[in-house]
């Protein structure tokens, strides 16, 4: 065959056999894209974490990958846009269905089987993995098999009829015009999660399980405001409006899309939050007497499962309850001191004392516009004064910047006093401290800097960020577990560092420190009152205030927050108990050699675990320090 005939007959068979791995390439793609997404996912999750180095790492990577391609809100959130040309999870929400929730539980189960058939004695360190996830899986399991209906996915305090419009205005990016398209699907797509929560809640209103009237009363009363926004004046709209205008397009297509928002909005939003109401307002007239869940079915053990979950210890309800009363007690003796010091009759009852302070106008801010961007300016000023402390403390500090937002305007009457939203991955979208700026009387000048100091540095923001940026540790061991008990814990860990290195040194910011953790103190005590020895929502909101010397306001939202979400109120004061302990027996065993930046970094720079894990983690870091 001649040389020119013999590159003719390769190069066909070359082209044929090209041909065929391209066709067979669009094929897969056709049928299963989600299997080329999740092997991208996975790849591009390795460059934000430590290579896995054996295969139970490897394995909770994996995992972890096809739980993130299940969920679109997930990816959206951690910014792998990358992925949306397989995935288009962009224009996409998560699946909340009762189907879906079954087919999770079965993932877990399998999950679990093969954890459980991994020797743990041949793991070495990789052994706590094995450990934080088998605990994570059978709390979800048991979830799933004991307690399907006992909660409310639809409340005052969180829901999918508050989250997705903060998911669509905060996380979901707008620089081009299919993001915009991706937007306006999303829109559409909310009509069916909505329909889900409506027959989540049948379904438990078939078991019997209600909850007390006041969800139901305020729930509707956040969905009547909702309803009752003109389509201009929707986050929704306003968001694309706002996001279109620093993109270079033509006024007509910004037109076009506004009017599609409109249509979608009208179409399939509005129809939608309608007959959530409805369903809402129909359940009312079957709400619970009871404000805790040991009314339910299996109340009790119900407690007990979301107990162990959010504070990852053993405690009884009664044994919280009485650390929570031991320390109130000792708080308000260091509190009557100052005050005593500062010229007060501390022969008064507390909650006369403390409604001088709270009335005091040296205090407050003015009830205006203006007072609200007081109060948001203040609270940067607050972290920017911190961060400068922080390299003396830390070794390691966050790249990512947090920022001050209001709380939604929508939600801020029954949200709580602040909460924190992680920076994205890449670090483009910073981490958040949303403050509430609803009653402006119960933010108080002297209470701010023990609440920056939790939500954002050194807290929250710390806590989170430093983990995402951390690429000593596997992607799972980053993102594949959470704990309140560990998470709420520093963040309180953090309002008492931040006084022992000097950012507290007013007396009446001392007092709101101490405030801040007495409020810690009073809801194990409120929490477990509730929940388990059967008090109502009016005796909680008054110890609460008699203790605290929190507004009603404030109080009423908070009391009505622990009734929602059981047990998960313990976990800050029960965590920052334990980063103490362990803290105190790191410097009693090291002596001299302790050093707090190396404490800090232990803590901090090994992911979200059970407290029974970091205390292992500790102990190991004694004894490698000891020799």
């Amino acid at each position: 065959m001649r040389e020119a005939d013999l590159l003719r007959f390769f190069t066909t068979i070359g082209g044929f056999l090209l041909g065929s791995l391209l066709l067979a390439l669009i094929i897969v793609l056709s049928f299963n894209p989600n299997f080329f997404a999740l092997k991208i996912l996975e790849n591009n999750l390795s460059e934000f974490g430590e290579k896995p180095k054996n295969s139970l790492d490897k394995y909770l990577n994996e995992q972890l990958a096809k739980e993130m391609i299940a969920s679109p809100e997930t990816l959206t959130y951690l910014g792998f846009d990358s992925l949306n040309f397989l995935t288009n999870h962009n224009s996409k929400l998560d699946d909340n269905s009762i189907e879906s929730s079954y087919e999770e539980y079965l993932f877990n189960k399998t999950y679990l089987n093969n954890l459980n058939n991994v020797d743990r004695s041949k793991l070495g360190d990789t052994k706590y993995n094995l450990d934080i996830q088998k605990f994570n899986l059978e709390n979800k399991i048991v979830s799933y098999e004991a307690f399907p209906f006992h909660f409310n996915p639809v409340s005052q305090f969180f829901g999918n009829h508050l989250s997705i419009i903060e998911f669509l205005t905060d996380n979901h990016k707008i620089v081009n015009k299919r993001d915009i398209r991706d937007y306006l699907h999303r829109i559409s797509a909310v009509a069916e999660v909505i329909e889900n929560n409506i027959k989540y809640l049948n379904e438990r209103a078939e078991r019997g399980i209600f909850s007390p009237k006041f969800v139901y009363e305020k729930a509707s009363k956040q969905l009547s405001n909702i309803i009752s926004l003109e389509i201009k004046s929707n986050p929704i709209y306003i968001s694309l409006e706002n996001k279109m205008n620093e993109l270079e397009i033509s006024q007509e297509s910004k037109e076009k899309y506004l009017s599609d928002v409109k249509i979608r909005l009208e179409k399939d939003f509005y129809p939608s939050y309608e007959k959530l109401l409805k369903t809402l307002q129909k359940q009312i007239t079957f709400s619970r007497e009871m404000d805790g869940v040991w009314g339910l079915p299996n109340g009790d053990d119900y407690y007990k499962h979301r107990l162990k979950i959010y504070t990852t210890t053993n405690y009884t309800p009664d044994e919280i309850h009485d650390i929570g009363l031991e320390m109130v007690d000792t708080i308000q003796e260091e509190i009557l001191k100052i005050l005593a010091s500062e010229g007060y009759n501390i022969s008064k009852n507390l909650i006369s004392l403390y409604e001088e302070l709270n009335n005091d106008k040296r205090f407050l801010f003015e009830d205006s516009d203006k007072g609200r961007q007081e109060i948001l300016d203040r609270y940067t000023q607050i972290q920017t004064d911190a961060l400068e402390k922080m390299s003396d403390h830390f070794h390691d500090l966050p790249k990512s910047e947090v920022i001050v937002k209001r709380i939604p305007i929508y939600a801020e009457e029954s949200a709580a006093g602040g909460y924190y939203q992680s920076p994205s991955l890449d670090g483009k979208r910073p981490g958040i401290f949303y403050a509430n700026l609803f009653d402006v009387k119960a933010t108080k000048s002297f209470g701010m800097p023990a609440l920056s100091f939790h939500e954002a540095i050194p807290g929250h923001h710390f806590q989170n960020a430093l983990n995402q940026e951390n690429q000593n540790q596997t992607v799972w061991k980053k993102f594949g577990y959470r704990t309140s008990a560990f998470g709420e814990g520093w963040a309180l860990y953090a309002e008492r560092l931040a006084i022992e290195i000097g950012l507290v040194t007013d007396p009446y910011e001392m007092i709101g420190s101490l405030q801040s953790e007495l409020f810690r103190a009073v809801r194990l005590v409120i929490d477990t009152g509730i929940h388990h020895k059967g008090w109502t929502r009016e005796e909680a909101i008054k110890y609460m205030m008699e203790n605290v010397g929190s507004e009603r306001s404030e109080a009423t939202s908070e009391v009505e927050r622990y009734i929602v979400w059981p047990g998960q109120a313990c976990a800050y004061m029960l965590g920052r108990i334990k980063i103490m302990e362990l803290r105190e027996t790191a410097k009693k065993e090291l002596g001299n050699s302790f050093n707090i930046k190396d404490f800090h970094r232990e803590v901090l720079m090994n992911g979200s675990v059970p407290l029974t894990v970091l205390e292992e983690i500790i102990d190991n870091y004694i004894s490698s320090k000891k020799f």
